[in-house]
C-alpha cells in the first residue's frame, strides 16, 4: 500500500539496523516530521558517540492507532544534540500492514522446534519460544541463524504441537544469543486458535501474579 499514513496516528517506530560491528540492533523512535523525501525521528540517547553506520538500508516498523506497519527504507544520516539522537530516513514509498492490535504478545517461554537453511545447510534447534502471539512469534537462538526465505516451527502448546512456516522480521542481541522475532505466513485456524487462547490464559495468569 502507498505510504501515505496521517502523523497524527503514529504512536512510534522501530528501526532494525546493523551497528559499526554487522550485528543487528533495533532503536525504539518518536516522530518528529515527514514530508515527501525525508522521515525525522528521534530517541534519548546519553551517549554521543552512537553506533549507527550510514547511510544503510533498514526495516521500519511503524506502530500506529489501528496497528503495525513495515516497510524498508534507509538512514541517510544521524545527528546529535544532547540528550537527543535525531535519526533521517528517506520517505518510503509503500508499506506493509503486519498484525491488528488484537493480536497481542505475551512472554511465554514454550519448547520449539525451529527449522532453517542456515549456512547453506539445514538446521533444527530445539529451543524456546520468548513470547508470542497469534501473529508472530519470537525466539531464544545461540548464534544468529536466519533466513530470507521461510523456515518452520514447531511449538508446544497446552500438550499441542503447533505448526507454522514462519519469516524473519527482526532480531536484537539478548544475553548470550539472540531473540530473533517471526511472522507467520502459514498457519492453520485451528492452530492460530490454539496460540490465541494461550495467549488468553497466560495473560490472565500474570494478571493473578500481579494482583496476588
Amino acid at each position: 500500500m502507498k505510504f501515505n499514513l496521517d502523523i497524527d496516528d503514529i504512536k512510534y517506530l522501530k528501526i532494525l539496523y546493523k551497528d559499526n560491528n554487522g550485528q543487528p540492533a533495533l532503536i525504539k523512535t518518536a516522530l518528529k516530521k515527514i514530508d515527501d523525501k525525508t522521515i525525522i525521528t528521534c530517541a534519548k540517547n546519553d551517549k554521543e558517540d552512537f553506533n549507527i553506520k550510514t547511510p544503510q538500508e533498514v526495516t521500519l516498523s511503524i506502530i500506529c492507532q489501528d496497528g503495525l506497519y513495515r516497510t524498508t527504507t534507509k538512514i541517510k544520516s544521524c545527528s546529535y544534540e544532547h540528550p537527543y539522537l535525531f535519526i533521517f530516513l528517506e520517505t518510503p514509498d509503500g508499506l506493509e500492514y503486519q498484525q491488528n492490535r488484537e493480536y497481542f504478545r505475551v512472554l511465554a517461554d514454550f519448547n520449539c522446534s525451529y527449522y532453517v537453511n542456515y549456512e547453506d545447510c539445514s538446521r533444527n534447534f530445539n529451543v524456546k519460544t520468548y513470547d508470542i502471539s497469534a501473529n508472530g512469534v519470537s525466539i531464544l537462538l545461540p548464534c544468529h541463524a536466519v533466513s530470507e526465505n521461510d523456515s518452520e516451527i514447531d511449538m508446544m502448546i497446552d500438550d499441542r504441537i503447533v505448526h507454522a512456516k514462519i519469516r524473519y522480521v527482526r532480531s536484537e542481541k539478548f544475553d548470550d544469543g539472540y531473540k530473533v522475532s517471526f511472522t507467520y505466513t502459514d498457519i492453520s485456524t485451528q492452530d492460530r486458535d490454539c496460540i490465541s487462547k494461550a495467549c488468553i490464559k497466560k495473560q490472565l495468569e500474570n494478571k493473578r501474579s500481579i494482583n496476588s
